[in-house]
């Protein structure tokens, strides 16, 4: 476990506030104090809010899932092309084409098989969500790629000057529709074009790490459709869940405003029942919400602003601290939208540049 006076010792450079980035990936941009000894014990950490490390205690809870072995040549191989291709390409619609025709490197021709494998057995039909036991390939160059041209097809279908709320959840809802793969070969060309997968894998494959294949292996998960409105993210400190927000927090969803109450309720009865087999004290826990139950949909680390500082959404560690760690539990949503200005600001450029149009820009 994290020692909470270790993690306020720790140094940590200025960070560019006006940056974009992705705030899940561990944050090791820190000063020299940051002994050998304290980031295996952060490593350990990270790694132990894996899907491997809790899903079978708890897959009654969860989505039917199957493990796919990843060895330390396959996990370089899949860092190695997302190096060369993607690591530094932008998200533009330039070159669409090309991104959809990502070929499998040979050299991971027997993971693409055993993926296959695994796709046959647990869902063929429906597909699957593939993922590291760690995160997911959501900000795949090949994946946005694909949803940039179904948003383009499925924007007429929102009637004439759609709001830019509307316009966002469209974007977010192929964007997840994107990630649904139904052989290993579409796996893969997911993960070889996401830095966060890319980002994991080195991690794991740091030398001072001798054990590979126990921190991370890849993951396969049966589709199970949710609307994007039932997602939810809690926070959890002392083993407490103390707050809760929309998962999808920049955008307004009416059906959140009918259901508050017992969306809430629902969530911490579900709470309550799951939290003594998650052997964590502090971490992020992912909800799904249905009218006949709740999935537990993954863990990960939180600290707070240190090494995990997270997407907290509608929450704000500095200014919401206090809440964050004692409670009592509140659950937040979006009850306005937001001006198109502002919404234009909170969102990634490379949504930024399909929502937000030159024609679109100011509605």
């Amino acid at each position: 476990m994290i020692n909470a006076a270790d993690l306020q010792q720790v140094k940590l450079k200025p960070r560019d506030e006006g940056s974009r980035r992705d705030r899940s990936a561990p944050n090791f941009n820190i000063g020299s104090e940051f002994t050998k000894q304290r980031e295996e014990t952060l490593r350990d950490y990270f790694f132990s809010t894996g899907l491997d490390r809790w899903y079978e205690s708890l897959k009654d809870e969860s989505f039917p899932t199957e493990f796919v072995p990843l060895t330390r040549e396959e996990g370089q191989a899949i860092v190695s092309h997302w190096e060369h291709h993607f690591k530094n390409r932008s998200s533009s619609s330039d070159g669409d084409a090309l991104l959809l025709t990502v070929e499998v490197p040979a050299s991971l021709n027997g993971l693409r098989k055993r993926i296959d494998d695994v796709i046959r057995s647990l869902s063929p039909e429906a597909g699957v969500f593939v993922k590291l036991t760690t995160r997911s390939p959501k900000d795949s160059h090949v994946a946005f790629a694909k949803a940039r041209g179904a948003f383009a097809s499925k924007l007429p279908s929102l009637g004439d000057n759609p709001s830019a709320n509307n316009r966002l959840i469209l974007l977010a809802e192929v964007v997840l529709q994107s990630l649904r793969v139904r052989s290993g070969e579409e796996a893969i060309s997911l993960l070889v074009s996401s830095t966060r997968v890319g980002e994991d894998l080195e991690y794991a494959l740091n030398p001072e790490n001798d054990d590979f294949e126990k921190c991370t292996c890849l993951v396969v998960r049966k589709w199970v459709d949710i609307p994007l409105w039932a997602e939810f993210r809690g926070f959890v400190w002392g083993g407490k869940l103390t707050s809760i927000g929309q998962y999808n927090h920049p955008v307004r969803f009416p059906q959140l405003v009918e259901h508050r109450e017992r969306i809430k309720s629902d969530l911490e009865s579900f709470f309550a029942s799951v939290k003594d087999r998650i052997p964590l004290e502090r971490y992020i826990v992912d909800f799904a919400w249905t009218e006949g139950r709740v999935y537990l949909i993954e863990v990960n680390p939180f600290d707070g602003e240190v090494v995990f500082p997270a997407s907290t959404g509608l929450w704000s560690w500095v200014e919401d601290r206090e809440q964050m760690m004692k409670g009592a539990l509140e659950l937040r949503i979006r009850a306005e939208e937001l001006e198109a200005r502002v919404l234009k600001n909170s969102i990634e450029p490379e949504w930024r540049g399909v929502v937000f149009p030159s024609a679109m820009a100011t509605h």
